[in-house]
Parts: C-alpha cells; structure tokens; sequence
C-alpha cells in the first residue's frame, strides 16, 4: 500500500512542475483571468489545490511517522479555508509550491505501512471533528489534487497548449526504466 502512496507523491511532484511550467507560458492576463471554472482562472485553482494540500498536511501531523511533518510546515501559511490564497503571484505559488512537494515525498517516505490501517481523527474547516481511515484520507488528499489539475489542464487546452502529459503511467515507466538502466 505504502510503495502506492509512494508513487503518488512523485506523480503529484512531476505533475505540479510540468503545470507550472505550462501555466507559465499562458502569460501574464491569461494566468488569472477567470474563464468560468470552479476557482476561476488557471492561477486560483492552482492556489486552492496548495491551499487543501496544506490544510490536510497540518491535519496529519497526527499521523505517526519518522519525519517531523509539522516542523517541515513551519514557514508555510496554515489556511483556514479552502478559498484562502496564500500568494499574489504565480512565481512565489510555483516555488512554495515545488518546496511543499518534496515535503510531501519526504513525509510519505517516512510514513511505516502499519500506519496506513489506521485511523486518522481531524476537524474540517467548520470545525466538524471525522474519525476516518488514514489510507483512505490519504487517497482523497491526492485524487483531490487530480481532480483540479484536470481542470487547469481544461484552461490550458483553451489556451492552445496541449503539450503537455498527466498520465501516471508516465511517472510509473520512468521509474521503471531508472530501475533497469
């Protein structure tokens, strides 16, 4: 289970820098201009995936692992609500963005596979206290980012970009031919 938690925080890495790259190259007007999404423009629903993805890191310092999740977390913004966006432009969301990252790799590297069978208690944003499956947060932490990137990739192909790849078997075959080679 763990080696799939695994593989999933480097697909969410990989993902994220080719984004941003992507995004990038909208230009500036376009980068934030609202084109009808649920977040608006290409930027907000880049900043509401960092802006979740934060809310649940600080939610699983419960979670028993040898890296110091919380400590990792200091310096970053700890949001209240979904809708805070925690940076004006794309280049300070792009870097914070590539450090939270690799906080995420380090974290669920760190993570014992015993762990993932446990429960996990957190409070929501209005304040509603859930007692769930670790394993199963976990997996909505990263189909929620899946989920919005899909609708970044909707804006850039508005754009005209379609150079760009989301397939995870992309990460899983790199992966593999690193193994081999």
């Amino acid at each position: 289970m763990k080696e799939q938690f695994v593989l999933m925080s480097e697909y969410n890495k990989w993902m994220n820098e080719s984004l941003f790259s992507n995004i990038s190259k909208m230009g500036e007007p376009a980068i934030y201009e609202d084109r009808g999404t649920f977040w608006g423009s290409a930027f907000h629903t880049a900043s509401h995936i960092f802006t979740c993805d934060l809310m649940w890191l600080h939610r699983f310092t419960a979670v028993k692992s040898s890296f110091y999740l919380a400590e990792s977390l200091y310096g970053f913004p700890n949001p209240a609500t979904n809708n805070t966006h925690c940076f004006e432009t794309l280049t300070e969301l792009s870097s914070n963005r590539a450090a939270l990252d690799s906080v995420i790799i380090n974290w669920v590297n760190s993570i014992a596979d015993r762990e993932f069978v446990n429960e996990v208690v957190y409070k929501n944003s209005s304040g509603n206290e859930f007692r769930e499956s670790f394993c199963s947060v976990l997996l909505h932490f990263f189909n929620h980012q899946t989920n919005h990137r899909g609708q970044i990739t909707t804006l850039l192909s508005q754009c005209g970009d379609n150079s760009y790849c989301t397939d995870l078997l992309a990460v899983i075959r790199t992966k593999k031919h690193n193994k081999e080679g």
